[in-house]
C-alpha cells in the first residue's frame, strides 16, 4: 500500500502532466499559421533530391547539407512532397511529434524511485525546454526541425535501448541519427560513457567509439571541400571555450555575453556531474540512475562543441538563431535531471518549484528568437507568387533558387498545386477582371476614408508596394493585372504601416500591401479588393 500515491500527489501528478501539454500545443498553433511554403535552406535540399520532373534523385540524397549528412531527411522532403503536397506546415507537425516523442523518452530515463509528482514536474519542465519559444525556428521552419530534432530523438533512444541492454539496437538507433544530421556523431562517445560508468562488457565501451572513428573517417572522405567561409581574425581556444558557452547558453539570452555566462555554468555543471559519476563508478559496483543523464549531458555537450567550432571558424554567432535550441535544452534538461537525482532529499515541492522556474523562465526568455522568426513569414506568400509567375529575380532575392523550380513543379509540390491561391474571392492569375468597371481610390481619404497609392515602380518581376483603405479599413487582398485586365500577380496585404495613421488620419495600422508579377507584365494596374468591391490604385503608379 505505501507504493500507491496519495489522492492529492496523484492530483498534482495529472496537473503537472497536462502543463506538459501547454507547450506542444503552443507550438502546433506556430505551425499551423506559418506560411504554407517552405524557407531558406529547403530549397537546396529539394532541388538537390529532386529531378525537374519530380523523380527522386538517390545521388543527391547522399549528397551532403553543409558538410551534414541530411540523407533521411532530405528523403523525407521528397516523399511529403510527392505524397502530401510539399507543404511547410506538414514538416512542422512531423517536428512537434519528434520532439514530443524526445519528451517521452526522456520520461522513461526517470528513475521510478522519484515519484509521480517528481517526474511529472521534470516532465512538465523538459517539455517546457525542448518546446521552447526559442527553438521556434526548428518548427515553423520546418526542414530544419527534420534534421536537428529526429537526431537528438535518436540519441536519446539509443541511451534508453542501452540502458535497457539493447545494445545492438542502440547501434542500429545512432546508425539512424547520423544520418538525420551530424549532430549525432557526439551519440557514441555518450554511449562508451554510459556503458563504462554501467560496467558494461568491453565490447559495449570499445564499440561506439569504432562506430564513431569510422563514421567520421568516411564523412571526412566523402563531404567534398569545404565551403569558402570569411574567418574574420584569427581565433584561439578562448574563442572556441566561449561560442560553446554561449551555445549551452542561448536559451537564457540572445546577449552574447549572458548566453556565455550562462553557458558555462551550464558547462561547469554537467563537468562536475560527470566527474561525480567517474568517482561513484571507481567506488562502487553499483549502478545508478544519474547515468543516462550523464550521457545525455555528454551528448549535448559534444553536440554544441561541433556546433561551435564551425560557428566560431566562419565568425558568426550562436545566438544570433535558434536553430541550435534544441541542444542547450538539452543540456538543461539533464543538469535539471542529475540535481533532482543527485539529491534525493529535496522536496517534492523545491522540486516543483524547481522545475518550473527553469521550464517557465527559459520559455519566456525565447519571445525574442521567436518574434525574429515571425518576422520572416510574411515574404513567403510573395515567394510563392514569385515561383508560380516566373519571377525569378525575386525568387533570389527571397533567398530560394530558381534552378530549383522545375523539380517542385514537376512534382506537383506547393505552389504548383490547388492549395495556392491568392487569396482574392475566386480571381486567380490567368483570370481576368473589367478594369473599365473598376473604380479607381483617391490618392487622399475621401469622406468615406478610401484611400490608395502605388509606391514603386509597377512592373514585373520586381516587388511593388503601396498602401490602401476602404472605409478606414485595409484592403483583403491585392492583383497586378497587365493593360488589358488579364491577372498576372499578387500578393499580400495587411503589412503594418502605423505612419500613415498620423500622415492620414485613418484608424487602420495596417494598411500596406506588397505584390509581385510575371516578367512579362505589360502596363501593370494595381487592384484591391475591399468590403465594397474592386478597387484600382492609380495614385503614383511609377512606371
Amino acid at each position: 500500500m505505501s507504493s500507491i500515491a496519495p489522492p492529492r500527489g496523484r492530483t498534482a501528478s495529472a496537473l503537472l502532466l497536462v502543463l506538459a501539454a501547454v507547450p506542444i500545443a503552443a507550438m502546433l498553433f506556430e505551425v499551423l499559421r506559418a506560411p504554407r511554403l517552405h524557407f531558406l535552406d529547403y530549397w537546396s535540399v529539394f532541388g538537390r533530391i529532386t529531378e525537374p520532373d519530380g523523380d527522386l534523385n538517390p545521388r543527391g540524397v547522399l549528397t551532403y547539407q553543409n558538410e551534414h549528412p541530411m540523407f533521411l531527411p532530405g528523403l523525407l522532403f521528397w516523399a511529403e512532397a510527392k505524397l502530401l503536397g510539399g507543404f511547410n506546415q506538414v514538416l512542422g507537425f512531423i517536428d512537434v511529434v519528434v520532439a514530443g516523442a524526445t519528451v517521452f523518452l526522456m520520461r522513461r530515463l526517470l528513475p521510478p524511485e522519484l515519484g509521480d509528482t517528481r517526474r511529472a514536474a521534470l516532465t512538465a519542465a523538459f517539455s517546457f525546454l525542448l518546446f521552447s519559444t526559442s527553438g521556434l525556428h526548428n518548427f515553423a521552419f520546418g526542414f530544419s526541425g527534420t534534421g536537428w530534432l529526429s537526431a537528438n530523438l535518436a540519441a536519446v533512444g539509443a541511451i534508453l535501448l542501452t540502458l535497457r541492454g539493447k545494445h545492438v539496437w542502440a547501434l542500429v538507433v545512432g546508425l539512424v541519427g547520423c544520418a538525420c544530421y551530424g549532430t549525432a556523431f557526439a551519440l557514441w562517445p555518450a554511449l562508451a560513457v554510459i556503458n563504462w560508468l554501467r560496467r558494461q562488457r568491453v565490447r559495449w565501451v570499445v564499440t561506439p567509439l569504432v562506430a564513431c572513428l569510422a563514421i567520421v573517417v568516411v564523412w571526412a572522405f566523402t563531404y567534398g571541400p569545404k565551403p569558402s567561409l570569411n574567418r574574420g581574425n584569427p581565433l584561439g581556444l578562448d574563442s572556441y571555450l566561449a561560442t560553446v558557452a554561449a551555445t549551452l547558453g542561448q536559451l537564457w539570452s540572445t546577449n552574447i555575453d549572458i548566453a556565455t555566462g550562462t553557458g558555462t555554468v551550464t558547462a561547469l555543471l554537467v563537468a562536475g556531474f560527470a566527474w561525480l559519476a567517474v568517482r561513484r563508478r571507481l567506488a562502487t559496483s553499483e549502478n545508478h540512475p544519474q547515468t543516462p543523464w550523464v550521457g545525455v549531458a555528454v551528448y549535448a555537450a559534444g553536440a554544441a562543441t561541433m556546433i561551435s567550432v564551425a560557428r566560431a571558424g566562419a565568425g558568426l554567432t550562436p545566438t544570433d538563431t535558434g536553430r541550435y535550441a534544441s541542444i542547450p535544452a538539452l543540456a538543461l534538461c539533464a543538469v535539471l535531471a542529475l540535481v533532482v537525482i543527485s539529491w534525493p532529499v529535496l522536496s517534492t515541492v523545491r522540486v516543483v518549484a524547481l522545475a518550473m522556474t527553469i521550464g517557465l523562465t527559459t520559455y519566456a526568455i525565447g519571445s525574442a528568437q521567436a518574434a525574429n522568426v515571425r518576422s520572416q513569414f510574411g515574404s513567403q506568400p510573395l515567394l510563392a507568387v514569385a515561383m508560380r509567375t516566373g519571377a525569378d529575380a525575386v525568387v533570389t532575392e527571397f533567398r530560394a533558387k530558381p534552378d530549383t523550380v522545375p523539380a517542385v513543379k514537376g512534382i506537383g509540390a506547393y505552389p504548383f498545386n490547388g492549395g495556392f491561391t491568392l487569396g482574392c474571392k475566386g480571381l486567380e492569375l490567368g483570370g481576368r477582371v473589367d478594369l473599365a468597371s473598376i473604380p479607381d481610390l483617391p490618392e487622399r481619404p475621401d469622406d468615406a476614408g478610401n484611400a490608395g497609392f502605388v509606391e514603386t515602380p509597377v512592373r514585373g518581376d520586381a516587388v511593388i508596394g503601396g498602401w490602401a483603405f476602404a472605409g478606414d479599413k485595409r484592403a483583403d487582398c491585392v492583383l497586378v493585372t497587365d493593360r488589358h485586365g488579364m491577372i498576372k500577380g499578387g500578393g499580400l496585404v495587411g503589412i503594418p504601416r502605423p505612419e500613415l495613421m498620423t500622415v492620414l488620419g485613418v484608424a487602420e495600422s495596417r494598411g500596406g500591401w506588397r505584390a509581385v508579377a510575371s516578367p512579362d507584365l505589360d502596363g501593370g494596374v494595381i487592384i484591391v479588393s475591399t468590403k465594397d468591391g474592386l478597387r484600382r490604385v492609380s495614385a503614383g503608379v511609377p512606371r
